[in-house]
């Protein structure tokens, strides 16, 4: 397998696409993924992709800002592209579904799993890779309803759309179609090996309570106390800073709430929920869905440690290599919580990744939630961490 990454500041969509291609081998094109700031138009770009290049399976989420690719970090109004290029197999099928609700999206996940079986030609069988791309919402529900159509959690990386300013100006896209509430999804058959992570990279603190009210995505009440008063206590317990009622962005960023997902020789692993704002309810509304009985915990992340965590990241992904196997490229999708977070210091993360990837290609999306495979093989949803797939040669 090989890849290539390009990108456009061309505002254009017909014309930015027709820079994009013009830089593309088409020998042994398999998959094109596609990311994009919210300046373009989706359904304009799945046309112009799917005309230039119509027996390519398409897939295209818009991030947060910017992207980041072996070549630099990329802001503005930015169209980039990573194109896999597969000799060994043209297995690669996507598919896009529009739905409103959490029922509706569990028989579109079915039936986009369908469509994208049918297209790779592997109806009936498990792919070795997922690649998710969701409009914000209904992350877990399409988790589940993934692993239940294969009854094995499929090893996948997935990046919920993104804007820039939190204001629905997110969407998703394959050569089939555009939506800005939906579900995009490419199952990859590919030839060569991979591996997958999945990182917090956030530290637990001291304060842990149960969550004894909750509705859907906002956090109402902790240890039976209004929630948001339960988070600024812990926030002035742990670092003893005061933080007004209106959250500051900073703020919670560096102090998401973590659940464990799992263990690993008997230290927890974390999944993470940002908090987005406080509610007329003193509750806290989430990027994440929870559920009244689960434990939660204040995590605690400095700068230095959220710079640090994706070259970690691929520097694992490059021990995990098996035996004669050399490392590729990867797709590595990073919170635009984050990112925001760090402002300037994201070319410092840029810097350590590219010490890890040297000249091979490599994309980050900036995204407001992420999908991945947990080390003890399961998949979640969470916020403010890190997805990865990396991919081998021979």
């Amino acid at each position: 397998m090989d890849f290539q990454t390009h990108i456009t500041h061309q505002l254009n969509e017909q014309l930015a696409v027709e820079e994009l291609v013009a830089k593309l081998s088409t020998t042994n094109l398999v998959s094109l993924v596609c990311y994009f700031t919210q300046n373009y138009g989706a359904d304009k770009l799945r046309k112009a992709f799917k005309h230039a290049l119509p027996n390519v399976s398409i897939i295209g989420c818009s991030t947060c800002k910017g992207v980041m690719t072996e070549k630099g970090v990329h802001f503005g109004s930015v169209l980039s592209v990573l194109a896999i290029y597969d000799s060994g197999s043209d297995a690669y099928g996507s598919a896009l579904m529009t739905f409103d609700t959490q029922s509706e999206s569990v028989e579109a996940t079915q039936k986009a799993i369908e469509v994208a079986l049918a297209k790779a030609n592997r109806e009936g069988e498990v792919p070795r890779f997922a690649i998710v791309h969701s409009t914000p919402g209904m992350e877990e529900t399409l988790i589940k309803s993934i692993d239940s159509v294969f009854q094995t959690p499929v090893p996948l990386i997935g990046a919920t759309a993104a804007d820039n300013a939190i204001k629905g100006q997110w969407s998703v896209f394959t050569e089939d179609g555009a939506t800005n509430k939906g579900l995009a999804i490419q199952l990859v058959f590919a030839s060569k090996p991979l591996s997958t992570g999945f990182s917090c990279g956030y530290s637990p603190t001291e304060c842990m309570g149960t969550i004894t009210k909750a509705s859907g995505r906002e956090l109402l009440e902790i240890d039976n106390r209004p929630a948001q008063d339960v988070y600024l206590d812990w926030i002035f317990q742990h670092s003893g800073t005061r933080v007004s009622e209106q959250f500051k962005f900073e703020l919670v960023t560096r102090y998401p709430l973590g659940r464990v997902a799992g263990e690993l020789y008997e230290q927890p692993y974390f999944k993470l929920s940002h908090p987005v704002s406080a509610t007329d309810s003193r509750g806290i509304l989430l990027f994440t869905d929870i559920e009244v009985g689960e434990k939660v915990t204040l995590m605690s992340g400095d700068k230095e440690q959220l710079i640090a965590r994706p070259a970690r990241v691929i520097k694992e992904a490059k021990r995990q290599a098996i035996e004669h196997s050399q490392l590729s490229g990867a797709v590595c999708v990073i919170c635009a919580g984050a990112m925001l977070y760090l402002d300037d210091d994201i070319e410092k993360v840029y810097a350590m990744i590219k010490q890890e990837m040297g000249e091979l290609p490599f994309i980050c999306p900036f995204t407001f939630g992420e999908q991945g495979r947990f080390i003890n093989g399961n998949n979640g949803h969470g916020n403010l961490m890190i997805s990865s797939a990396a991919f081998y040669s021979d």
